[in-house]
């Protein structure tokens, strides 16, 4: 059994918390920390029981002196980081100095970047080992989930993957027609940088929904959705060097786009700072404090929300087509945890590969990444935690347009 650290007490640890709690045989003590002391004292009065002890510590990992100090001193096994991925190389370096094993749920996002920098983490490989520490990186839903299913379909089921699109459906409603259910600034990035695809064997850039597709997805019917860039890509880029091509696709409400459009005209969807009063300020920061936060979404989110890898390739000669995805009910989410549907299905990879790290299977020295373990002690684990996926043999073929139109999903 583990002794757990937890950093970081924001959105994802609603769910990630009581699953720790749920799954106590294999953390025996958890410290739960975090720059709202307030908040973590809250969970550990609800969580903490004699098969569990929950202790609390306020953290600020920005101050890697007290940060230490009180690592140190608490002397955990693993450290899981639920603290935002701009922040993960300083996690990464409190574990080498305690001697802790570690696994986040985003790849590092360099502070101002849109786009992801998985070398920077992987740098840390030799570090790991020469420690003989394990990192796991990517283990939420996208990547962590994903990958698995990738590996699901190209070790088990196929002789060759070709193509892979990653369908986000983003279904479900809530009571701000003009919101989506998920992170209000992921959606923003996603559709206001320059999509990014895997094509022949590079990175290809295209611009911002400039490629339309319309899909028939299992349960929720036919939505529109566009390309769009996302940390996965670079994440499966390098685990199925043979695919041509590999895309992510997202939905989104027409209000939600007729929003961003306007802010866009407006110069407010922009990632460089600009100066008020001395102050160097960018406008898609602003949004972020201004703009509701997902946590006032939860509650009235309604529906079911989806998301699937279709893969495109070959079985004995034959071509195949399969579709690997999940489905969430949203108030059933809230109803369990407090917790919104993609914050449930990110904290289920992160406990699972922490309970595969404490079992075995992935303590292994050095920085790794989902795919690279055999897939199916962890999407077995997955079950475990209340996640469910499905297979879809012969699933329906994915349209593909250029352009944009007017018929975003109300």
């Amino acid at each position: 059994m583990q002794r757990v650290l937890v950093i970081g007490c924001g959105k994802l640890a609603r769910a990630v918390i009581p699953m720790l709690s749920q799954n106590y045989v294999y953390f025996r003590e958890v410290c739960l920390s975090g720059r709202s002391k307030e908040k973590c004292d809250t969970y550990k009065k609800k969580y903490s029981s004699d098969k569990q002890k929950i202790v609390t510590a306020y953290v600020d990992i920005r101050n890697m002196e007290k940060t230490l100090l009180m690592a140190k001193i608490y002397r955990p096994d693993l450290v899981i980081n639920l603290a935002p991925s701009t922040l993960n190389l300083q996690v990464m370096d409190l574990c080498l100095q305690i001697g802790a094993n570690y696994i986040d749920a985003s790849l590092y996002m360099p502070k101002g970047s849109t786009t992801c920098d998985i070398d920077a983490e992987y740098a840390y490989d030799q570090k790991f080992r020469e420690k003989e520490l394990t990192a796991i990186i990517g283990c939420g839903f996208n990547p962590g989930v994903i990958d698995a299913f990738a590996q699901y379909a190209y070790v088990k089921q196929m002789d060759d993957v070709r193509t892979v699109d990653i369908l986000d459906m983003n279904a479900g409603t809530n009571a701000h027609p003009y919101l989506m259910n998920t992170p209000m600034m992921t959606s923003l990035r996603q559709i206001s940088s320059e999509a990014r695809m895997w094509s022949n064997g590079q990175i290809v850039k295209l611009p911002p929904m400039s490629t339309q597709a319309k899909y028939s997805f299992p349960e929720i019917g036919k939505r529109n959705l566009y390309m769009v860039d996302h940390e996965v890509i670079d994440a499966l880029s390098g685990e199925i060097p043979d695919a041509t091509s590999i895309r992510y696709f997202s939905a989104f409400k027409r209000p939600f786009l007729s929003m961003v459009r306007i802010l866009r005209e407006v110069g407010m969807t922009s990632s460089t700072p600009v100066d008020i009063d001395g102050q160097q300020i960018a406008p898609l920061d602003f949004l972020s404090e201004v703009m509701p936060q997902q946590e006032d979404l939860v509650a009235t989110a309604k529906g079911k929300t989806g998301v699937g890898m279709l893969i495109h390739g070959s079985k004995e000669g034959a071509e195949k087509q399969c579709l690997i995805y999940t489905l969430v009910d949203h108030q059933e989410c809230f109803a369990k945890y407090g917790a919104s549907a993609t914050d449930f299905m990110a904290a289920a990879a992160l406990v699972s590969g922490a309970i595969l790290i404490s079992l075995g299977p992935w303590k292994k020295a050095g920085v790794h990444m989902v795919a690279e373990f055999d897939p199916l002690p962890f999407l077995k684990e997955l079950k475990n935690q209340g996640f469910t996926y499905k297979f879809l043999d012969d699933a329906p073929e994915l349209e593909v347009i250029s352009g944009s139109t007017d018929e975003e999903e109300e």
